[in-house]
């Protein structure tokens, strides 16, 4: 007898009345006590009674022993019991992968991310990954990093941030659903399979001319869009905020104010509830530009886009052409003109939505509000704010340094 095999059945050396035989390749667990009904059970396919499978094979046998708890339930019972806690499960008793993304979505969901968060950014890689264990196409963690990222190989940010995701969900399977180890994704795995991580893209910030054009242009088309632009430059929201607005009476100034329920948890820029606090711009004359949408928003009069809601998908689509370089009116020849010029810039920037919350950043330190004002009506630390968010343009610096201009020496 090999020695896998003296392993395999010495496991029941403790276990009264218990055998391990090889049935036809096939591995059966028996039971045998005088004056009782003998029972047995045959571990399911693909297991085999095999060198390969010997992890598999005492793995299943302890979970069946451990159900069958001295004879409380049946052998065939307690093999159904032990199923789902085995990694290589059979056609007839096969781990439902679904089921575990199921279970993790309401871990993650309960305290670390939102559902449209998990939807957007986490279901696509656990929903690959579904369909890789399915298929058998994986056994371990590097082999099932290898085939998930395949989807995405033309995407080194996605492959980055998926292998993330991946990495914690085969945590999570194999300390709360008894997933074998192998199938952990470990540094070294992504290290070897993953692409070096791409240089952060350079965010566009917009000129409060630029800005002021677009909501022109806006108006002329849609009054209600060019509202859903003022608030976003106005109050540096983030796309799915505008959602989550409401004008109450500020506790401090008793000022009309917007207040933000939005509350984003897990990743670098976790959000509370908060008031916003508007910053102007500046006109071709360098006065402010502010206007009062709290008033309007409270009295009803404040008017809108008429869709079913307002986030970053349908301000997407009122800005970006639907067909690339084809702009089919004023709004989107004038945001394509923005996105062209600024990724013409050396370095490119990168023109999108958001650059309307940079902007709303730099305008707060150019008019000299400090930053911890500023990252509280932003909705994020000041770690993230400096990390992640312009604070200053180019113009900015050389405005500045234009105030200490003195008369320059002709020789010297």
């Amino acid at each position: 007898m090999p020695p896998w095999e003296q392993r395999l059945v010495s496991i029941t050396a403790r276990w009264a009345g218990f055998s391990i035989t090889n049935a036809k390749g096939k591995c059966v667990l028996r039971y045998r006590v005088k004056g009782e009904a003998p029972q047995q059970v045959t571990l399911p396919p693909p297991l085999l009674y095999c060198e390969s499978d010997e992890a598999d094979l005492i793995s299943w046998c302890r979970a069946i022993y451990k159900h069958w708890d001295g004879g409380k339930i049946a052998l065939k019972a307690a093999l159904t019991k032990a199923a789902p806690q085995s990694t290589k499960q059979g056609e007839q008793h096969s781990l439902k992968w679904s089921e575990v993304v199921d279970a993790y979505r309401v871990i993650r969901t309960k305290n670390k991310c939102s559902e449209s968060t998990w939807a957007k950014n986490w279901l696509p890689f656990l929903n690959e990954t579904v369909k890789v264990l399915s298929a058998k196409k994986a056994e371990t963690g590097y082999e099932l990093l290898k085939a998930v990222m395949r989807k995405w190989k033309d995407a080194p940010t996605m492959q980055i941030s998926g292998a993330r995701i991946l990495q914690l969900f085969m945590e999570y399977a194999v300390a709360r659903h008894g997933v074998s180890r192998s199938l952990l994704i470990t540094d070294i795995d992504k290290d070897e399979l993953l692409p070096k991580k791409p240089k952060r893209k350079k965010k566009a910030v917009l000129e409060d001319s630029e800005l002021l054009t677009l909501i022109e242009l806006a108006d002329k088309q849609d009054k209600g869009w060019g509202n859903v632009l003022r608030v976003l430059t106005q109050y540096g929201l983030r796309p799915v905020e505008f959602q989550y607005l409401t004008v109450e009476k500020h506790p401090n100034t008793g000022k009309l104010t917007f207040y933000c329920s939005y509350e984003k948890v897990g990743g670098e820029e976790e959000t509370e509830p908060r008031y916003v606090q508007p910053m102007f711009l500046r006109d071709s004359n360098d006065q402010p530009v502010q206007w009062d949408l709290e008033r309007a928003w409270l009295d009803g009069t404040l008017q809108l886009p008429k869709v079913s809601e307002i986030d970053g998908g349908r301000i997407n689509g009122f800005l970006h052409p639907s067909h690339k370089g084809a702009a089919k009116n004023d709004v989107e020849a004038y945001w394509l003109k923005l996105r062209t010029d600024y990724g013409a810039k050396n370095p490119k920037e990168w023109c999108r939505p958001y650059s309307l919350r940079d902007s709303y950043s730099v305008r707060s330190h150019r008019e000299g509000v400090p930053e911890p004002s500023i990252c509280q009506s932003m909705g994020h630390g000041i770690e993230v704010h400096r990390r992640s968010y312009r604070t200053i343009t180019n113009a900015i610096v050389a405005r500045d340094y234009a105030q200490t201009n003195v008369e320059v020496q002709r020789s010297w």
